[in-house]
């Protein structure tokens, strides 16, 4: 468990860092901290973004299954973009550039054992207080929000 939190501080505030690079979320976020380069903006949100879901689930079953519930989705688009990449690159399959063995069983498992995951967790509802029900909105809201500042970015140039 400490892993994935270790990976998740790592991981996240880059993600915003790069967003605001991208000019999706405003430039604050790719403030940093001149002594240590710690990105101290985005850092700081996704601290309080976590103290907000600890201090709604209570209870260490209700933050991992909103927590892993929400990663079933990344997992399962991130395994499913190796369908499109094998596309794209079709000219390059006899290359020996890149081999997967038993391709496209093994991601089609991968992504089967995630659709599970998220199943077991929406039909577990009472033990998970309804944390796919809260994922999906959650969900919803920052992608809604991520295309709402797209839309307002494009209308500003």
């Amino acid at each position: 468990m400490l892993a994935y939190v270790n990976v998740l501080l790592l991981s996240n505030p880059r993600v915003m860092y790069a967003m605001s690079e991208d000019n999706i979320l405003p430039p604050v976020f790719k403030r940093r901290n001149p002594a240590t380069e710690v990105l101290t903006v985005s850092l700081t949100v996704f601290a309080a973004v976590s103290i907000i879901i600890i201090f709604w689930a209570k209870e260490f079953d209700k933050i991992l299954s909103f927590t892993i519930f929400l990663d079933c989705f990344g997992m399962i688009l991130s395994a499913a973009t190796i369908f499109i990449l094998r596309k794209k690159t079709k000219h390059l399959d006899d290359t020996g550039i890149y081999i997967m063995k038993l391709f496209p069983l093994m991601p089609i498992v991968f992504i089967a054992a995630y659709i599970f995951v998220a199943i077991s967790i929406t039909l577990d509802y009472e033990k998970n207080g309804y944390a796919a029900l809260i994922g999906i909105s959650v969900m919803a809201v920052f992608t809604g929000l991520y295309f709402l500042l797209a839309q307002l970015k494009k209308n500003k140039l």
